[in-house]
């Protein structure tokens, strides 16, 4: 286990010196991150060798969905919150629709091709939050950007519960239990994570020390993740919600300024750990196993995506601001740690897994590092002005 430990961190030091060399050719950090972890994960023996299952992620998502849920502007929030929730919620169900139907074309099974849909319905908020923060845009496309990353992945996260408990369960699915539980998980996670946030409230009020303050916090975004996850509730919306909370206690200026320093350098860290362990789960050569479900399954993500920023998300502003935003918000389509998460998590026995893997790996490599590497030109292509 150490030598595993100390073998990331020496390929995370090798990666974060080859995309800071890359960056300067206008290759992306993020997709640098990934290209050493395919390299790295090619050599590895297996016995160091590590995957990105659900387990290893939870680790790291908590404090990345707390501290992007942290930096959200509220009053850009309240503006842009019809925009997020289209996105998040009859969107993430159009884009999971269209994802399995290509599936069922490129010959998967029905529940498998449910599965994949409800894998690659959501944007990655690692993904996403990295590539759109280096870049300079307006307040509100950002904001639509990483509030739709945020709650798409609770909405993914308990249609994938809904398609496993279906499969593993026969008879006819129970429609009626499956929406209430995706409200419980949806309602009682954001619950939970305001609760703790509420009642980390004294200890972060008046003077306080700046390291009791980044405990804290740390704390609840740790703290209502597990809470959420025991009461069978999302641990996503938990620290998201507690993440929006909390910053509107009452801090002071210097212990304010240090929690977000500490937030700010937690994140980058874990950024970079999560792409490099992306890169070693993905397996190169299992990517072109399956030429017409590859075929099939990006053509669904590509056009369901360009429905979505078109047709479906309504936007406010100049018609030149519209068009700008939609632009970007069809790049923003970017999949990664998570959908690998959730695809190398499936049951050993569920039907179709082996592709359902391949599909993912496909389409995890051509967003982050294809699309990744495409996305920063196009967007200072585009002009996106404020309103």
């Amino acid at each position: 286990m150490l030598v595993t430990v100390a073998v990331v961190a020496a390929l995370l030091a090798a990666a974060f010196l080859f995309a800071r060399v890359a960056q300067y050719a206008g290759f992306p950090p993020a997709a640098s991150i990934v290209l050493v972890g395919i390299a790295a994960g090619g050599m590895l023996p297996h016995a160091l060798q590590v995957a990105l299952t659900p387990g290893v992620l939870a680790l790291f998502l908590p404090a990345l969905i707390f501290e992007a849920a942290w930096d959200l502007d509220a009053r850009a929030l309240r503006s842009t919150a019809l925009a997020i929730a289209v996105l998040a919620v009859p969107g993430v169900i159009v884009t999971a629709l269209a994802i399995a139907a290509g599936g069922l074309l490129g010959g998967l099974a029905l529940p498998a091709a449910c599965a994949l849909g409800a894998i690659l319905c959501a944007t990655d908020p690692v993904a996403v939050i990295a590539l759109f923060r280096s870049l300079d845009v307006p307040l509100d496309l950002l904001t639509i950007v990483e509030g739709e990353s945020i709650a798409n992945d609770g909405v993914a996260v308990v249609l994938l519960q809904a398609v496993t408990s279906a499969v593993a369960r026969p008879g006819p699915i129970p429609y009626a239990s499956l929406i209430g539980h995706a409200a419980y998980v949806t309602v009682a996670g954001s619950a939970i994570g305001v609760a703790l946030a509420l009642g980390a409230t004294p200890l972060l009020r008046g003077e306080r020390p700046s390291w009791l303050a980044i405990a804290v916090t740390l704390g609840v975004a740790y703290g209502a993740y597990g809470l959420a996850s025991l009461a069978g509730a999302s641990g996503i919306f938990a620290s998201a919600a507690a993440g929006v909370a909390l910053p509107t206690l009452s801090f002071a200026v210097a212990e304010q300024r240090a929690v977000e320093h500490f937030w700010d350098a937690t994140a980058l860290v874990a950024n970079g750990v999560v792409f490099l362990l992306v890169g070693l789960s993905l397996q190169f050569e299992r990517i072109f196993h399956e030429p017409l479900l590859l075929a099939a399954t990006l053509s669904a993500v590509v056009v369901a995506r360009l429905f979505l920023a078109y047709v479906l998300v309504p936007l406010r502003g100049s018609r030149a601001a519209v068009v700008g935003r939609r632009h970007a918000i069809a790049l923003a389509g970017v999949r990664g740690g998570l959908s690998l998460a959730l695809a190398l998590g499936l049951p050993v026995d569920f039907p179709n897994r082996p592709a359902i893997i391949d599909a993912v790996f496909a389409v995890v490599f051509a967003t982050v590092v294809v699309q990744g590497w495409a996305l920063a030109p196009l967007l200072r292509r585009i002009s996106v002005p404020a309103r």
